[in-house]
This record gives structure tokens, sequence and C-alpha cells, in this order.
């Protein structure tokens, strides 16, 4: 099977490759307009005590530089007063601190903007393409057996086909009921939002708080942006457990909260939350509806019994005339004597066998009403049973046994313990129906009524007493000789039920003993695993059958890998259910509580119904109910669906828009490609791409490239902008920022460069149309202007046009943004000068951005200092963190490298590089709370090449070696709520040379050695491990080891005698620069996942290295991963990983942290030492689909990649 993919794959290579012909950028930059960046001395009448004037401008003349009338902005960033004496310096330049501040929410105002424009565009949604391009939705092309194309909207993903319907419903709005910043993982978002219903008069949405013991209202008169109107508390009575209005009358079902054995309550009030009414309702009304005229309320009262089972109240519906008030209780007690009819027919009344009557029994859990107002239908979940209701006697009439679905009919997966998706087709079982939520729907003038079959068992475990009707499969005697006459023999029934088979399948206990001997005929489970529709005599018409276990999974893999984790129970459970119309068809919504998001089928045949498509969503889990707002009810004048979602606390708002442009498709054009075996992998050489096929069906391929023409350094670090379709690429060559416009990703065009003068840009970040540029100083020392002085972020549009500047820390390395954009970070690494004489604090530069960009001041700058650590210097050293520079203290030594931010913006995370270690940074406080060391990677695990002497690929294993992590870049990515952090471990080693001009110059000068191209070496903690004497215990065999072809030549360090556990001198363990490898680390900077030794490997094929160069980095820090990102598409969740000395993009499926699996390794022949990339996801990109941007530092070039499928 895996090679018959790669053989469809090697068809597109040959494909794609070709397109690619003539799209490298010109290397004739003529014409291009600048931006300038100038940094200069600021005048002593604007800074008495010095200071730096930052001036931003077109250069409209193009002689690089500004003339006056050429200058934007100027801003002029004074020392303190005190800021003259040496390190009392650094303090002035706190002092300008004090007046420093943050650019604020501006950046985050113009999110909110953006969205603002989305959510009229998605007004317009029905209007076409022009709704789909407001949403900011991409639309990825699939060759799979589900779908044919993804609708990717940020926020949520919709998975259509080739007979959906031209509508695509996709989340336009949202609202977070649950506390800001709950712990999904730990429950404390769960039941803010339960049951949602919408008033069109007054376009306000009402739902179930179930926390609070409220319904809590919420305005719709802009769904891309709900707000809060007001709560109505019922905490009096007890807690709400559903609502429904009609004709201004807001119906609530509350469960009694004084006695939950007592009747409950219906409360009425008014859509302003005007209380009404109270009635008396039965036992835990746990739904309430209106009858279409609105004359009657209904609430089913399930009546279940306490945990000891002793007490079991009777199940009822109330019913109240609303004109009047009158209140009628329909019981079943006069089904009481025809308890074993209704058993023989298939209702279940097993519960507390002897004890409960049938009215006891029968737990009304959902009621709808049909068309005429005659019937009202109420579910019995847990009896696997419909009830009809007389509304003109208040009487229920009969009751009908749903049956059992059988899923031998079709392929199912069964088992949690089965490790993916592995469907058995066929099985032997027979599941009940079940169903929780209902819904009726007419066709032709006649009713039908939705089920959502969820399955529910019944357990009870009181302080003296436990029941329940639920067990595993594993747990069933089987009857051996009706098993035999089905076909299977004594070891077929063993292996029936196995764990990975049928064992883990959760069962009823009380069914399928047909003869009573306690051995099983049949296997009966909970629930259907799907939506059924019934006709108005509860005969079964349509199920969907398998399909919703094959919707929830892609590519052989669950969209929502939580799905699987459900397999042995109900799987997927469809929970809640509604019905609706648009254009000319009508639509069931069904929402899945555990795989998530809502599943849509088009009805308007119910004999016949039809997938359409399936909305999944980012932010939103576990949906419970689901309201259908028509077109004309509407606030937008589109349909709405709201979705309460009860595990995450939020209400998501959908609507359909029309697509009506189908995505750019690459030219398909032949060129010669070969196919070869790496000895574990399938290998394809396009000539332009060398590809590693991992166990994936979405593999990346170049398709556009851009060359400055420059060479080394000319392209390091990309960002990218959505709206305006360009990258930005920081050109150390020029100096500069290089705008690409991305408008075709297979045609990059150099359209403008922002270049610095005096300065140096390390990094860029892009957020909203904002662009912010890390910049320090490259001036002399004393000029106020160096490496060693405060530098600079500065902000501007897609344009190049200024906005704001501020200062940050000495040497800023890399900037970025908050995910919601209020605000800017800048990792200000401090290093020393080359003489190691002047060493600035590390330190992080929080930029408030709040108040909006174009009104940032210093003031809104906080720096965040490693002060409160200096104390802790010993214990960090013996955590393991890497404090050793000469006289530095906690605070000059440490190094910010990089910075990620958690999903909710709550936590930054600091790779201090040569400090092997992860500073945690609390951002509500701005404070530094943690270091985390990152301790050592043990290479007795794997097999690893250390030699550049060695003539080859040679693979050894050996005790007693182990690397420093020492990343380079990081990223964070959220799984279930959770964030994780990958980063790529380059490793990192100090040394520091000064100029001199001779070697008397050097020595004298204090230097360690001269060397003509580098100068004087003024430290280095570098050198190789045959300098060093080894432990005659740990490594016997010292002299072999020592040799050039196998550690001899291995780059160690003298800092802080590592590895001299017993400080005798000798080397006890050997530390090493770098793990070779990507790790993932939890929120607490543990370790989760490494990729061991596959990154060295999969840069080798048949013993040959696949860029030759790779050998001779063996000794130092092998294929050093350097860059990293993290992006999503087609419902998994990958990284990408730059090897700066290999070459090449290293891809990852990290869906399951835990467990992530190689999915391709890219290596691009033209394209040499990828430094920074950057994940633009589907909906961002040009043509639809996700795209990746890789600089490459030594060639100059940018590789733009895209998957195809």
């Amino acid at each position: 099977m895996e090679r018959k993919t790669h053989t469809a794959i090697l068809m597109t290579l040959v494909m794609v490759s070709a397109v690619l012909a003539g799209c490298l950028g010109s290397d004739d930059d003529d014409g291009i307009s600048a931006t300038i960046i100038d940094i200069q001395n600021a005048t002593t009448s604007e800074c008495s005590d010095g200071g730096v004037a930052v001036l931003v401008g077109i250069d409209a003349n193009n002689d690089s530089s500004l003339a006056g009338d050429e200058i934007d902005s100027r801003t002029v960033i004074c020392n303190g007063a005190d800021g003259s004496d040496g390190s009392n310096g650094a303090d002035g330049s706190d002092g300008s601190d004090g007046s420093d501040g943050a650019d604020g929410a501006g950046g985050s105002d113009g999110s909110d903007g953006s969205d603002g424009a989305d959510g009229a565009d998605g007004s317009d949604g029905q209007d076409g393409a022009d709704g789909a391009d407001a949403t900011g939705c991409g639309v990825n092309v699939l060759h799979d057996s589900h779908y044919s194309s993804v609708v990717d909207c940020r926020s949520s993903m919709t998975y259509r086909h080739e007979g959906s319907s031209m509508y695509t419903w996709v989340e336009i709005g949202s609202y977070q009921a649950s506390p800001e910043g709950c712990d999904m993982g730990e429950d404390e978002c769960e039941g803010y939002a339960e049951i949602v219903t919408y008033d069109s008069d007054s376009n306000t949405a009402f739902y179930v708080n179930a926390v609070d013991s409220s319904v809590d209202m919420i305005s719709l008169a802009d769904p891309s942006s709900p707000t809060m109107v007001q709560t109505i508390d019922v905490s009096s009575y007890g807690e709400p457990n559903s609502i429904a209005i009609s004709n201004g009358v807001v119906a609530m079902a509350v469960a009694n909260g004084a006695d939950d054995m007592a009747n409950g309550y219906i409360l009425t009030y008014s859509t302003d939350g005007t209380f009404l009414n109270s009635y008396t309702a039965g036992v835990l009304p746990d739904m309430i509806t209106f009858t279409h005229s609105g004359e009657y309320i209904l609430s089913a009262n399930e009546g279940q019994p306490n945990d000891d089972y002793d007490v079991d109240p009777e199940g009822s519906v109330t019913v109240v005339e609303v004109a009047t008030g009158t209140v009628t209780q329909i019981g079943f007690s006069s089904f009481n004597n025809d308890r074993q009819n209704l058993i023989d027919a298939g209702v279940r009344l097993y519960a507390n066998p002897g004890s409960s009557t049938v009215a006891q029994d029968l737990e009304p859990e959902y009621i709808t009403v049909s068309t005429d107002d005659s019937t009202a239908y109420v579910i019995f979940q847990e009896n696997n049973a419909f009830g009809m209701i007389d509304l003109g006697t208040m009487t229920l009439d009969s009751i009908v046994a749903l049956g059992t679905k059988d899923y031998s009919e079709g392929c199912y997966d069964l088992s949690d313990k089965d490790d993916g998706v592995v469907l058995t087709c066929g099985a032997p079982v027979s599941s009940m129906y079940m169903p929780d939520a209902i819904s009726l729907f007419s066709a032709d003038g006649e009713d039908y009524i939705l089920t959502a079959n969820e399955g529910d068992s019944r357990e009870y475990e009181g302080d003296n007493s436990e029941w329940t009707d639920e067990g595993r499969a594993d747990d069933l005697v089987l009857n051996a000789t009706y098993w035999a006459e089905m076909g299977y023999d004594s070891q077929a029934q063993t292996d029936l039920l196995e764990k990975e088979n049928l064992g883990r399948l959760k069962v009823s206990l009380v069914d399928g003993d047909h003869d009573g001997d306690g051995q099983v005929e049949e296997i009966v489970g909970f629930g259907a695993r799907s939506m059924s529709i019934w006709d108005s005599n509860g005969e079964l018409v349509f199920d969907t059958g398998d399909d919703l276990t094959m919707i929830t999974q892609n590519y052989n893999e669950y969209l929502n890998p939580y799905t699987a984790s459900r397999n042995d129970d109900k799987g997927s459970e469809p929970e809640g259910i509604t019905s609706g119309s648009y254009g000319d068809r009508t639509y069931a919504f069904l929402g899945l509580e555990r795989a998530g998001g809502v599943a849509i089928y088009d009805i308007t045949n119910p004999t016949d119904a039809n997938f359409d498509q399936y909305l999944t969503f980012a932010d939103h889990v576990s949906p419970e109910g689901v309201t259908f707002v028509p077109g004309s009810q509407s606030p937008t004048n589109q349909p709405l669906l709201l979705i309460a979602n009860e595990v995450s606390g939020t209400i998501a708002i959908a609507s359909p828009i029309h697509l009506s442009e189908e995505p750019d498709m690459v030219e398909e054009v032949e060129v010669g490609c070969l196919a070869a075996d790496t000895g574990d992998h399938l290998a394809i050489d396009c000539e332009n791409q060398y590809t590693v096929m991992g166990d994936s069906d979405v593999h990346w391929q170049l398709v556009g490239e851009y060359d400055s023409g420059l060479g080394e350094g000319a392209s390091e670090i990309p960002a990218y902008d959505a709206h305006s379709q360009r990258a930005f690429i920081v050109n150390a060559v020029t100096g500069s920022v290089d705008i690409i416009d991305l408008s075709n990703p297979s045609s990059p065009e150099l359209v403008h460069r922002i270049v610095v003068n005096n300065g140096e840009p390390n990094s860029v970040a892009v957020h909203n149309g904002i662009v912010a540029v890390a910049v320090a100083g490259t001036g002399d020392e004393g000029s106020g202007m160096s490496k060693q002085d405060a530098g600079f972020a500065v902000f501007m549009d897609t344009d190049g046009n200024s906005i704001a500047t501020v200062a940050a820390g000495a040497l800023p390395d890399m900037i970025t943004f908050t995910p919601d954009g209020s605000a800017a970070l800048v990792a200000n690494e401090g290093e020393p000068n080359d003489s190691y004489t002047n060493d600035p604090e590390g330190t992080v530069s929080y930029i408030d951005l709040t108040n909006g960009v174009s009104s940032l001041t210093q003031s809104d700058v906080t720096h965040i200092y490693f002060r409160d650590f200096e104390s802790q210097l010993a214990t960090l050293q013996a955590d393991g963190v890497r404090i050793f520079g000469p006289g530095a203290n906690v605070s000059q030594d440490l190094e910010p490298e990089y910075i990620a931010v958690s999903g909710d913006g709550s936590t930054a995370m600091v790779v201090l590089q040569e400090n092997n270690a992860l500073a945690e940074i609390d951002l509500s406080t701005k404070t530094v709370t943690a270091i985390h060391a990152l301790g050592f990677k043990n290479y007795s695990t794997g097999m690893y090449d250390f030699s550049d002497k060695d003539d080859g690929v040679n693979f050894a294993n050996y005790n007693g070696v182990f690397g420093m992590y020492m990343p380079d870049a990081m990223s964070s990515f959220t799984i279930n709520g959770e964030t994780f952090y990958v980063t790529a471990n380059e490793g990192d080693a100090r040394d520091y040379w000064f100029d001199a001009v001779d070697e008397a110059e050097c020595l004298a000068a204090g230097g360690l050695e001269y060397d003509e191209d580098d100068g004087c070496l003024a430290y280095s903690e570098e050198m190789r491990l045959d300098d060093f004497d080894l432990d005659d215990t740990t490594f016997p065999d010292e002299d072999d080891l020592l040799h050039k072809t196998e550690l001899g030549r291995l780059k160690t360090t003298t800092a802080n005698d590592c590895g001299d556990t017993d400080s005798d001198g000798d080397l006890d363990f050997v530390c090493s620069y770098g793990a070779r490898s990507f790790t993932i680390w939890d929120s607490n900077g543990d370790l989760v996942w490494d990729s061991g030794d596959q990154i060295s490997h999969l840069v080798a094929a048949n013993n040959e290295w696949i860029n030759g160069y790779t050998g001779s980095r063996n000794d130092d820090k092998g294929a050093e991963p350097e860059g990293i990102t993290v992006g999503q598409a087609y419902g998994s969740t990958y990284a990408f990983v730059g090897l700066e000395r290999a070459g090449g993009i290293m891809i990852f499926d990290i869906s399951n942290p835990n467990a992530p699996v190689f999915s391709q390794y890219v290596y691009l022949p033209d394209h040499v030492s990828p430094e920074g990339l950057a994940f633009v996801s589907g909906a961002d990109s040009p043509n639809g689909a996700p795209m990746l941007i890789v600089a490459h530092e030594v060639s100059g070039t940018v590789a733009i990649l895209q998957p195809v499928l």
C-alpha cells in the first residue's frame, strides 16, 4: 500500500517540478523603492545626556539616505540622566525605560477591525466569492475517498466533497461563556454553555449556564462579535437544564436544587429578562420546548433514581397552557401492566429489576412536536424507545421500540487499543439506537423525526448499593455452540474478544442472552454512531450507516485524535440535532460530542439523505445544543447555526458562504524524476528537489523560489502578511528587510526594501498588517549605537511606511507578536563585545500595543530582567543552567535567543541557547517566573557519526556521550487545549574575537591566540575531545575512542568542567553541543518527545550523505537543526525543521506530541542553509493551499513549498 501511494506521489512530482522553470527572482533591483531606517546620534538640544535618533522615510531619489522632505518620522530616545558612567549607563537607559511603554492593543484593535470587516463580508456570504474572501477562507484540494476539498477559515475547517452544495458553512463569530484562561484539561471550562436558543425580535441568544445556575443572554446584532446582555439567575430554584423561546416567552426547565428527587420547575421570562411565572414540573425536567403555535410548553421530566437506587421517581411530561397557566402532568402508569409485552417488543425495562414500575423505568429525554401540534414525540433514551403523546387527550398513546442496528453491514472502529484507525467490516454487533436529541421536519406534507443516536447506559453508585447495565465485551461469556454455528470456531471466538477487536467495546450486560443461561447469543452495544430518520409511526426510514466513522477521519487518521479514545465507547457520539431550510433544500445539523464538529446532511429526500459537509472548529469542544436560525430571522439575512459547546464553554456561530472560485492549480508539465530506495524509505530525485518519503499522503513540493542574487546572508528570517500577500525577508547583506510579492507563489517578486543605516535588522514579524522589525546597532563602542547599546523595534505598514519606533534592549535578536496582537515581544541577547569587556544584560522587551501602534510611545515598553535570579546562581548551575561567561553575573550571562508564546497568550517561553535553558515569562505580570534547565541528551540510545575524518557514513553506538540541547528556534502549538513547545536543537559554543594587527598585539592585549582571518581570540569554551583525558573506568577503550575516526574530533566544552563529575581532571562523560534533533516540551519545560537519531539517519541514503557537506560537520553539531515552525494542514499538525548544515526541511506530523511521525524530508540542492521558516495556512495563502516560506542564509534565496496530495 505504501508503494502505491509513493507511485502516485512520484507522478505528482513529475508534474509539479517543471513549473519552476524561470521562476527565480531577478538579480536586477533597479527601480525597487526603499524605506530607510537611519540611526543617528541625537543632538545635545534633544538629549543633554546623549541619545539616539531613529529616522524613517521613503528614499524617493534612491540615494540611500534621507533628505529632509523624505523623513516620515524621527524618534528620539535619550539616555538617562545618570547614564554617563559605565554600569550606571545601563541604569540610565533604565531611566529611559521609565518612560518606556509598549505598543498596545492597537495591534489587537487592528485585528478586531479586520474581523469587523470580515463580519460585514460574512453577511454578504450568499453573494458569493466576496463572502469567502471577507471571511478569510482558503480552499485546499484533497484527493482522498471522503473529501474533495477543505475550506479553511482559520477558526473553522469545513470538509466538502464533489456532491456538496454550493454553500459552505464556516464560523463567523463566537462567544466565550467560560472564564477567560480556563483550562479545558482540568475541566475548568465545562458546563458554561450547554443549550442555546434564539429570539429573532431582539436578536438575542439565550444559553444554559449550568455552572452558575443561570440562563445568560448575548446580543447577536453583530454575529461576528457577540456581546453579553444580562444574566438570569435561577439558582434559588435549582439548576437549569433546557431553554426554549416562542412569541416573546422564554421557558426554562429547572431541576429542584433543594431535593433532586422532588418536582422541578418550569420558569417563564420575557425576552428582556423579566420574570413572568413559575410552574411545577415533574422530577428532573431535562428538556423543554413549545408547540409550533406557542400555545403549550412541554417539559420532559426524566425522573432518574437516586444513586442508591432506593428512590425512583416516575418519568413524566409536563404541559403548561401559556394563556391560562393550566398545568397538566402526563404520567405513564397506564402502561405498568404492559411490562412484559413492552419488553417482548424491545423496550428496555431492566432497571432495578423487580422494584421499578414501567412508569418509573421510562425516562423522557427529549421532545419534538408534530407540525399540526397534535402529537408530541418523546424519546426514552435508556429504554431505546419512542413515546407518542396525544396532545388532544394529554395522554401517552403508544410506546414504540427502536430496535438495534446491525454493525455487520458496515465498517467501524470498535477499539481504543488498536493504535489508530482500524476499521472492522462485518463485526457481529447489534447496537441500540438510544437517541439523545430529536428534531422534526416535514417533506412532501409528511412529518419525519431526526435522531442523534448517542447511546446511554445506566450506572448508579450510591453509598449502600451500585447498579449498572454496562460492561465490556470481554466480560461476556459467549454461547460457544451458537457462535460456532455462526461461523466462529473456538479460536475465532477468543480472537473476537481481544482488546484490539471487540474486547474493549462497552456492551449491555442485560441484553443479548436470549435463553437466560448466562451465555450471550448477541453482542449488544450502546448507540448507533449515526443519525436516523423515522416516520411519524416510529418506523426507520434512513440511517447514516458508517458515514460518521468515515467522515471523522481522513488519510487514515482521526481529524480529532481524541476520537480514537472513544471508539470502545460510543464513537463520535452524535448528541445534538436540528434541521433547517435554505435555498430549496432542507438540511440536518448533527453535533458530534466526542469527535467535535457538526455533520451536515441534505435531508430534502428523507429516504435518501446525503452527506453534505462536515464543519469543525479549532476553539470549540464538545457540541451539545444546536439551533438553526432561518435567514428571514437572522440579523445578517443569512441563515445562522448556533452551537453550544459543553467542554469549552463556548458558543460558535456559523453561516453559509458561497465559494465561486476554484483554487489555483499547478500546471501539469512533465519532466524527468528518478525514484530510488534509500534502504528505509522511498526517495524521489527531481533535480531541483530530492524527497525522502515518510508515512503520509501529504507531500510538500517546491513551487516557487526567489534569488536575491546577493549570496550569503541575503535571506535569513521570513514573515508573511495575508492581506497584502507579501513576505518580509531579513537581508543581512544589504542591511534590509526585503518585501516580496507572493500573490503568485510560483513567481515571487521583490517590490520594496526597508534599509537600515548604522544598524542591522535581525528579525521581522507581521500581525494583521503591522510589520515589526528588530534592529541592533552596528556603531563603534561609545557611539551609543553599538551592539552593546539598546536596539530598537520599528513598526511599519506592509508598504514600508513608518508608524512608530521604540527602544528595546541590547542586541534585539528576535521579535514576535502575541497571538491576539496585543503586544510585541523582543528577545534582547545582550552579547558581550569582542574583547568581553562590556557584557550587557540579556532582557526581553514587552511592547504593549493595546492603545494602537500609531499611539505607541516609549512608556508602553517594559523591559523584563533576570535580576531576581542573581541570588540563585549556585542553584541554577546545580540544575544544569550554563552560567560561565568571564566575570558575568546571571543577568549578563543569560542570552535570550528566541521567544514562543502560548496559544492563549498568557505565557512566553524564551530560549537561552548558550545557557541550555528556557525562561518562562508570565505576560500578565511581565516577570520571569522560572528558568528551566534543559539537561542532556544521552546519545547511547541511538546510532550516530561523530567524525569528519571517517570517510563516509559510519553510524555507531557510544556510551558516555551526551549532547546539550541548546536550541536556536522554538515554536508553540496546542493539542487538546494543552500548550507544547518544539525546539530545533542546534547547539552553540561561545567564542569572542577582536581585531588585532598581528600575534604580538593580540597576546599583549590578553588574547588567547591569533588567526589571520578571525583576529585575536578573547574567549572560547570549545575544545576537541582528543585534548581531554577520559576516565579509565567509564571509557576503558579510551585510546580507540579518541582516534580521529571515532570521537577524537568531537567538539566539546571547557565550561563549568562539564563532564568531570568527581573533579579529578578527567571526563566521566562527554558534553557536546546540540542534540542533532528536534524536541517537544510541555508547558513546564519538561521533555515530552525527542526525534532521537532520526535526523542523522534521514540525511543519509544508501550509506552516502544526501548532501556531501554533512559529513564534514559530524565532528561539530551534525545536520544542525536551526529553524522550526508549526502549522496545521488537512487535519494534522506538522513541525517543519530546517537543517542548517545538511540542508533541507524535515517534516513531522506532531498531532500526537507523544508519538510524532516522520512525514517527509525535502532537500533542495539550489537552496543552501535554511535558517528561518514561516508557515502560512490555507486560509491566508494566496491560492488557498498551505504554504511554507523558507529563507536560506548561504544561498541568499527563498523557497516556497506547498503540498500536493
